[in-house]
């Protein structure tokens, strides 16, 4: 993405705050691999749905004292006398993975533009509970474009980056009919930040957005959809956009839509919240529908949660649908997924109580993913309504793990009109599911609290790559030695050595593959990012942001990967070029040398090795004996992609043409394709990579100018390592059709488009 400075602009808040900006100390590099504090969270409370009666402020407020003691121990009015007079204010929170950065936005009511505010020190303002430690800065709609309406929040692995998704420009009109979505990436957190240009989404309404843990894949909750709607209630999408990175090229990659059954009594929203798991491969969706009311007026709820994925470069897809005859209750809401990756907390709304723990994410087998029932049946405070009412009133939203990974917070939301008759909303803390004896640890509730329906209310900080080695490793010698890399490496980044740091990460990326844990070595990974900048793995035909195939040619992107350019010219392929080594660690552990094409300072072309196993995979570059970058990439079955011409997008393709009289020849195209008499066979073979596991032809399908084509073969091209080939039969029909887009499906993977000139 292109970027550009912008000006930021200083609203009246905490001017002790603001005086506080000389005062702190710049956060390490590594800071982020740390273990984190469990203690603490931050919670934006907002005035929606305030009342003359029940006035809510509009204040983000510390929590400490988790998980057996929680209070509200400051609150930080962070807009100032320029607040709306009601009904809006603070919208959402996240902190940082190194825990001492917080993003908060504001919803835009009266004349307040919507506000982006970046905290600082808040490692320091938790410990002392004072705001004057805090350094606030606050961003507005009026002076960045970008910034209009911020919803989502999301900050990249190593918390130098972060995402957010907006509607706008233009006016609210809340007919939720025109995608107006847009995602912007800040770069330079968090002392100098930079907006980029807005990218397009399709979102009709202002979802919760969420990153993958390696930063590669976003996803973006579409909750509000009436576009084409014209019964059953609105639309629910489920948005993946890969390429989100600094410096990447962002694409929408695939979505799904939930539509609202014709005949159901309530939604409005099929889906309200989604989460990806750690390695971005799945989405959790839960089904928040109501079916019927029953006769004691209490809603039934559909009880699914959809699995969609794996996510890659085709479509997005149902991969299994969890129903009643799994175990689901209570009109699954929202979802959080634990540090260990391969739990998520999914809250219920409609029994007014409880929750679906889903097990199981971490396998890439979407069978082996289990419900688990709590050992209790309702949590929260007991509010009841009467002798025959609910055991508790209040429905539960969003649900957070500490970074621990042993703790979950879960927001228990009380309408404003019951909130008003004296019914106090709260925030439930559920503890030991490291144990496995999850039990209510405690309840927190106040007069001001307001957790109302947001989908990222509250914030914790991210796990660090020292509470991941305490969540998968027991204690000893070897959780040590990898306790002991991540320590060292910390103090050679903060001593300037990033040599050292890296190689120290490396050296850990190493010892822990054997364990076959992916989320470790993309923490690692992030670690090694964070000192040499950052870097993608992608198609090298197309270029785009996705996984790529075993057996394919892939292009590494990035900055400092080698002292000059060279290519190889002969088979096999050199696994050292210009004294450029990579090695690569895949999902099930395994290392492996790298056989080069091409190698420069910031691109090196490369063949993924042909026995490599689908899932995350780890790549390092050494240059003379010393690293240089690395990055993590996912392994796909299939990641058809089509090498271009020119940047214009023409198809890199040659011609065969056969005649009557039994000749046959192969030509170039230099200009716009001659179909020839029409007793002439003509066929366009284009080149591209990563398609020759498709299972046959018949699952080949190949549209030019919008019409199928008849495709004779796909498959390895045999001059060259990961080559492969495409033939197409051109029909008399498209004589004449000019420049067309030419479209491949393999699998239901689509590769890039590409274009050729037919005269």
């Amino acid at each position: 993405m292109n970027r550009r400075n912008l000006f930021t602009v200083a609203l009246p808040i905490l001017a002790a705050s603001l005086a506080a900006f000389a005062q702190s100390t710049q956060a390490g590099k590594l800071d982020f691999l740390k273990s984190k504090d469990s203690s603490f969270a931050l919670f934006a409370n907002s005035s929606f749905g305030a009342t003359s009666a029940n006035r809510y402020a509009d204040e983000l407020l510390l929590i400490t004292g988790l998980p057996s003691n929680p209070v509200i121990s400051a609150r930080i009015d962070l807009l100032g006398p320029a607040k709306p007079s009601c009904c809006g204010g603070l919208r959402n929170v996240v902190l940082s993975p190194d825990g001492d950065t917080a993003l908060v936005s504001s919803d835009p009511q009266d004349k307040l533009p919507s506000t982006l505010f970046l905290l600082r020190n808040v490692r320091a303002f938790a410990r002392s509970k004072s705001p004057d430690d805090l350094r606030v800065r606050a961003f507005s709609e009026k002076d960045i474009p970008q910034l209009h309406t911020v919803a989502g929040l999301a900050f990249g692995p190593d918390g130098r980056w972060a995402v957010v998704n907006t509607d706008g420009p233009g006016v609210i009109d809340g007919s939720y009919t025109r995608a107006k979505g847009t995602v912007v990436v800040i770069t330079g957190l968090p002392d100098a930040p930079e907006f980029s240009e807005p990218f397009p989404v399709p979102m009709h309404s202002l979802g919760n957005i969420d990153l993958s843990l390696n930063g590669g894949t976003l996803l973006l909750n579409d909750t509000t959809d009436f576009e084409g709607v014209s019964s059953g209630g609105p639309k629910s999408d489920q948005i993946i956009v890969r390429g989100i990175r600094p410096g990447s090229s962002p694409r929408v990659v695939g979505a799904y839509t939930f539509p609202t059954p014709a005949g159901y009594p309530f939604g409005p929203n099929p889906v309200r919240d989604a989460r990806l798991t750690l390695d971005g491969r799945f989405v959790i969706a839960p089904i928040g529908l109501a079916r019927e009311i029953d006769a004691q007026r209490v809603y039934l709820g559909v009880n699914q949660i959809a699995i969609l994925g794996p996510v890659q470069n085709g479509k997005l897809e149902l991969a299994r649908l969890l129903t009643e005859a799994d175990g689901v209750t209570g009109g699954p809401f929202q979802a959080g997924v634990s540090p260990d990756g391969d739990t998520a907390l999914v809250t219920n709304v409609l029994d007014n109580g409880g929750a679906n723990l889903v097990t199981g994410l971490r396998s890439a087998d979407v069978t082996q993913i289990r419900i688990k029932q709590l050992p209790f049946q309702f949590f929260g405070p007991p509010f009841p309504l009467g002798p025959s009412g609910p055991a508790v009133l209040a429905p539960h939203g969003q649900a957070m793990f500490t970074p621990d990974g042993d703790t979950a917070l879960v927001i228990n939301w009380i309408t404003p009109p019951v909130a008003a008759n004296g019914v106090k909303p709260s925030l439930s803390v559920l503890t030991g599911f490291r144990s496995g004896n999850i039990h209510l640890e405690a309840n927190l509730s106040d007069p001001t609290f307001n957790p109302i329906d947001q989908r990222q209310q509250i914030a914790t900080q991210p796990s660090g790559l020292m509470d991941y080695l305490n969540l998968y490793l027991p204690a000893g010698e070897y959780k040590e030695v990898l306790a002991r890399f991540v320590t060292q490496a910390i103090a050679a980044a903060d001593g300037g050595d990033r040599n050292t740091a890296a190689n120290l990460l490396f050296n850990f990326i190493e010892t822990s593959s054997s364990r076959s844990v992916p989320t470790l070595a993309t923490v690692a990974t992030a670690g090694i990012q964070a000192l040499f900048g950052s870097t993608e793995v992608v198609p090298a035909a197309g270029l785009r942001s996705g996984g790529v195939a075993p057996g394919s040619i892939a292009t590494l992107f990035g900055a400092g990967f080698s002292n000059g350019s060279e290519s190889a010219h002969s088979r096999p392929l050199p696994i050292t070029l210009a004294g450029v080594e990579l090695r690569i660690f895949d999902s099930v552990g395994a290392q492996m040398l790298v056989p080069l094409y091409s190698v420069s300072p910031t691109r090196i072309d490369f063949l993924v090795p042909a026995g490599i196993s689908a899932g995350p995979a780890t790549l390092v570059v050494w240059l003379d004996g010393e690293i240089s970058g690395a990055a993590t990439f996912d392994v796909d079955r299939l990641a058809p992609g089509l090498f271009t011409a020119n940047t214009a997008g023409d198809a890199a393709a040659v011609l065969q043409r056969l005649r009557t009289d039994g000749s046959n020849t192969v030509e170039r195209i230099d200009g716009p394709i001659d179909l020839g008499a029409e007793t002439d066979e003509v066929y366009l073979i284009l080149f591209g990579t990563g398609l020759r596991k498709g299972p046959d032809l018949s699952s080949v399908t190949a549209l030019i100018g919008g019409r199928q084509v008849a495709v004779t073969y796909a498959g390895a091209q045999a001059d060259f390592d990961g080559l492969d080939q495409v033939n197409l039969r051109l029909p008399r029909s498209l004589a004449g059709a000019g420049r067309v887009k030419i479209e491949l499906i393999v699998a239901g993977c689509d590769a890039n488009p590409v274009s050729v000139n037919i005269r």
